[in-house]
């Protein structure tokens, strides 16, 4: 079954306009969507990262850029609720058996709408030469731009859902009642077996029997249709959210994004 999620919609292109530019950051570089076209600016070291090359990258791939707009994919984060979080000690909430390297820094975003704060690591490098080329983008962690459509759309109903967001490498787990966040979290994944381990896991730490709870991928695709198709044998309550046609085949490492803003 696919539906739409029409706050996320709100985002896709026909909103957005010819000379927007969003930037992912991933651990090993960056990939520059427009709505013509997704290009990859691989970065071996972002300690090590010159603006001179990357600058002329992109005046080479022309880029359009009057409205910038950057998220971090790099880095853990976690979600605080606004009334816990002290700005001050930011670092608190993610440190916990973590070591901040030199080129690592505590970045946080406030959604105050949502009363809730993500909490994350990201580069100064990264952020530094990105405030140059771009002075006046809007920068976010990829938990940020997910978890207020996500509450929207949850809002009113009385049933668990559960969203799975895909991505290489990785998945993210939002469990809703209403508009409460029950459960955020971010695995390791590299193919499905590990995946289905981790996401019923979940599922049987916080007692969710199948006829309790609707599970929403972020998109459909068909690189991660194993996937599918494993969760589908153990639960039959599952939707496509907002599954788009054009992208279907997408080989991006982050798909359902890729659609969203390029």
């Amino acid at each position: 079954m696919v539906t739409g999620l029409l706050y996320l919609m709100h985002l896709q292109n026909k909103n957005h306009q010819t000379s927007d530019l969003s930037i992912l950051i991933f651990r090993d570089g960056f990939s520059f969507c427009t709505q013509k076209k997704t290009c990859f600016y691989p970065v071996d070291d972002f300690s090590k990262i010159d603006q001179e090359p990357l600058s002329n990258w992109i005046k080479k791939q022309e880029l359009v850029s009057d409205n910038v707009f950057l998220i971090h994919l790099e880095g853990l984060s976690t979600v605080v609720p606004t009334e816990l979080f002290d700005k001050d000690n930011a670092s608190f909430y993610i440190e916990n058996g973590l070591t901040l390297d030199e080129n690592q820094e505590v970045l946080f975003d406030v959604l105050e709408s949502f009363n809730q704060v993500v909490v994350f690591v990201g580069s100064p490098s990264v952020k530094k030469v990105f405030k140059e080329l771009f002075p006046n983008h809007h920068s976010q962690h990829l938990t940020s731009f997910l978890l207020a459509p996500l509450s929207q759309f949850s809002m009113g109903t009385s049933k668990k859902q559960l969203f799975v967001h895909l991505r290489k490498g990785f998945f993210d787990l939002f469990l809703f009642q209403g508009t409460q966040l029950l459960l955020f979290n971010t695995f390791e994944q590299h193919h499905a077996d590990e995946f289905l381990y981790y996401l019923f896991y979940i599922t049987e730490q916080f007692y969710l029997k199948p006829e309790s709870f609707k599970l929403a991928f972020l998109g459909e695709y068909e690189s991660y249709k194993e996937y599918y198709q494993g969760v589908q044998e153990y639960h039959n309550d599952v939707i496509f959210l907002d599954a788009p046609s054009e992208n279907k085949n997408s080989k991006h490492p982050t798909p359902f994004l890729e659609n969203k803003i390029a």
